[in-house]
């Protein structure tokens, strides 16, 4: 990471969290993982396994808290899902990192949509519009295809956003 960028992340108070994120994500992990990127996509798999979401609608709050950016559902049917993932994370990423990937990201979107449909599931990321900042994930599903129910994590989903509505009520 570069001094413009670190005092840029710094500076504006809305990026302040983004420093500890671009410092691991973009600086840190590639050069640990090398020319693997894919181990990123198993790690988002991973990490939907250990933060299991109870309904499709608690993934965009969880990419939001997870400060990912702004994950939208803009095209689903059966077998696919389109997702565009855009915000100021996202816009510091590509600005910043020519090789920015959002493998991890698509991993976590495959893995916990296998586990809330119990179909087997891949997510792609389907392009990366630098100059919009925004990526777009395509999601496949397999109905043919399903999964081990002793797969999926015996734990209490998080329920984002019933707790997000609880939230507002109490407001």
């Amino acid at each position: 990471m570069d001094v413009k960028l670190f005092h840029e992340l710094l500076n504006n108070n809305e990026q302040t969290t983004m420093f500890g994120y671009a410092l691991i994500r973009d600086t840190l992990l590639p050069d640990l993982i090398g020319d693997n990127a894919n181990i990123l996509y198993w790690s988002g798999k991973k990490l939907a396994r250990e933060f299991l979401l109870a309904t499709e609608e608690d993934l965009p709050l969880f990419f939001k808290q997870a400060n990912w950016g702004e994950l939208k559902k803009v095209k689903s049917d059966k077998k696919q899902q389109t997702f565009k993932l855009e915000g100021t994370i996202v816009k510091q990423r590509l600005k910043n990192n020519s090789k920015a990937d959002f493998l991890l990201e698509a991993g976590f979107i495959a893995e916990t949509i296998q586990n809330q449909r119990g179909f087997i599931s891949e997510t792609i990321i389907k392009d990366t519009d630098k100059r919009k900042s925004i990526v777009t994930f395509l999601n496949q599903l397999d109905p043919n295809d399903t999964i081990d129910p002793n797969l999926i994590p015996e734990q209490e989903p998080l329920q984002l956003t019933r707790i997000a509505r609880e939230k507002m009520e109490n407001n």
